[in-house]
């Protein structure tokens, strides 16, 4: 079974908030070995060194099979974790468009970092989250050009189209490695299982309201360090 195999790795590549969590979860209740998701942001600091052979080192001596959020949902990672697990599969996760994304990261940001207000640079920088620096640190390099204009949509919604674009091209001489899916969609749960010969008696994907999320009272092993 493929979600059991460790030398088929399956790393989910969508960004922040297009149905990760959600996809993660679903893969753990089929019995998949999901890896930490704080034992991968701990690697945020060599993604930014382009230390992607950290990162590489990081999943072959993990016994995970599926690895999801940062850093290998970042730009960049994709290429050098498929050349270096030849045998693996891809999940790109996506919104309905641009903008429903951007609704949906700028709400649960301003709510997990600034009491329902769009988070500022100090909210940023002051949040523990991980440890002091990090949310920034991961916002400011990936997505905010300038700490004066906080959450411009137009520059976030470049970095997500450009992402899905940049993978989709990555992927075009070699599909079958690829899957895109909307996790809103009941379709795209059919969609996965077939991709993955999995067998569920789900008819949807796990839905993860923002209270939990918020509160990181998780009850999926996989987010806990």
């Amino acid at each position: 079974m493929l979600l059991k195999n460790n030398t088929h790795k399956i790393f989910c590549i969508g960004l922040n908030k297009t149905g990760t969590t959600s996809l993660g979860m679903f893969l753990e209740q089929q019995g998949s070995l999901v890896e930490s998701q704080r034992k991968g942001e701990l690697l945020l600091k060599d993604y930014f060194d382009r230390n992607f052979n950290a990162i590489i080192n990081h999943c072959k001596k993990s016994h995970s099979v599926v690895y999801q959020d940062v850093p290998f949902s970042l730009p960049l990672t994709y290429p050098h974790l498929d050349n270096a697990f030849p045998e693996s599969k891809f999940i790109l996760t996506i919104r309905e468009n641009s903008d429903v994304w951007f609704e949906s990261i700028l709400k649960f940001h301003s709510d997990f970092y600034n009491n329902g207000k769009i988070p500022t640079y100090e909210s940023l920088k002051n949040s523990k989250y991980v440890y002091p620096g990090w949310s920034w640190k991961l916002m400011h390099d990936v997505f905010i050009n300038d700490k004066s204009e906080m959450y411009s949509k137009n520059e976030f919604v470049d970095v997500y189209e450009n992402h899905v674009e940049s993978v989709k091209n990555y992927f075009k001489n070699n599909p079958d490695k690829l899957l895109i899916i909307d996790v809103s969609k009941n379709d795209d749960l059919l969609k996965l299982c077939k991709w993955l010969k999995i067998k569920t008696d789900k008819s949807s994907f796990p839905h993860i309201s923002s209270k939990d999320i918020l509160s990181l009272n998780y009850n999926c092993k996989f987010l806990k360090g």
